[in-house]
């Protein structure tokens, strides 16, 4: 997948040195050309590259006009980052040799969103998708299109009598790792109606009384 990262790279008109085109270079007055500056706290001395030459030790007659004497720009570059199957969330990629300036590795972390339909419980391989079926279906039966990962659809068969929350499970629809794949799993969910006609109701009350039901 493509990412594009804002990151620093040498300034293309002073080539870093943070002097504009023909300037000048003369030994840093704060620093006197050491680079660094030091200060003392507590009983302590901290040395830190030196604010006005930037740690150079010289300082241009004239700064940069693209870098403003800073000696870098920011860009944006894009990268491909190859994610593997089966990524688990948080999983760190090292792109080596693509850091500031082409030195160094970018670090990159997965940050994996949730899905609306999937789940993926304790970072294993099989995936679980809730699938809601009316009360009908859960007494009488039914089939049902289900929709897997690689984005297919196949039908399940649904028992009558099936319960609210029962599993069901697919074999190898789940996630594939390191030629390793899941199951993925519906879990079924009875919809209630929140509100009844009046001939719906008698009709549950019917069927309640025959079917020895209290209510």
């Amino acid at each position: 997948m493509p990412v594009t990262l804002r990151m620093p790279e040498v300034c293309p008109t002073c080539g870093g040195s943070g002097g504009a085109p023909g300037a000048t270079f003369s030994t840093c007055p704060e620093c006197r050309g050491r680079g660094t500056i030091s200060f003392g706290q507590g009983g302590f001395a901290v040395t830190r590259p030196c604010p006005v030459c930037r740690g150079r030790g010289k300082v241009p007659s004239q700064r940069c006009p693209t870098c403003q004497g800073a000696g870098d720009v920011q860009i944006d570059k894009r990268l491909m980052i190859n994610i593997p199957p089966g990524t688990d969330d948080g999983t760190r990629l090292r792109l080596k040799g693509q850091g500031a300036r082409g030195r160094g590795d970018i670090v990159v972390v997965i940050d994996v969103e949730p899905d609306r339909f999937f789940r993926r419980e304790g970072g294993g391989l099989d995936v679980t998708g809730v699938v809601p079926i009316n009360l009908a279906q859960a007494m009488l039966g039914t089939r049902i299109k289900v929709r897997t990962l690689d984005g297919k659809r196949v039908v399940l068969k649904v028992p009558p009598g099936t319960q609210h929350g029962q599993r069901f499970r697919i074999a190898g629809q789940g996630i594939e790792k390191n030629g390793r794949r899941g199951d993925q799993y519906v879990e079924i969910r009875v919809e209630v109606p929140e509100q009844l006609t009046p001939e719906q109701e008698a009709a549950a009350k019917a069927f309640a009384e025959k079917a020895g039901m209290k209510y």
